[in-house]
């Protein structure tokens, strides 16, 4: 956990102009993010008295990112600013691309690269 910590800090300490430019930057957070609640679920599995034992540590949000990260990427806020909404859209399986999507009520949107 620790580890994955100490990535997500080191990568935002490098700022926001990084992460807005960088795809990079941004997917290596959100991949430490998953590691770090993967680590989080894992150890409260392992040790049902951890969360006794350390009550200041709030373990279910990070827990809970992990999952939005994991399961709901294309509701993960992106910086805006390159490509237009429909770029990102299209990206997204969550665009149409899968029986998934329509059962949750998402519709495709334009497929068109729109550059802002």
């Amino acid at each position: 956990m620790a580890d994955a910590a100490d990535a997500i800090a080191g990568y935002v300490a490098r700022g926001r102009e990084a992460f807005d430019a960088d795809p990079a930057v941004r997917d290596a957070i959100l991949y430490q993010i998953i590691v770090l609640g993967e680590a989080v679920k894992a150890a409260l599995a392992a040790d049902p008295d951890l969360e006794a034992a350390h009550p200041s540590v709030d373990w279910s949000p990070v827990a809970r990112m992990r999952d939005r990260v994991a399961h709901h990427y294309w509701a993960t806020p992106r910086p805006r600013g390159r490509l237009g909404h429909g770029a990102r859209r299209r990206a997204s399986p969550a665009a149409g691309g899968g029986s998934g999507a329509r059962r949750r009520g998402m519709t495709r949107r334009s497929t068109n690269f729109v550059v802002a």
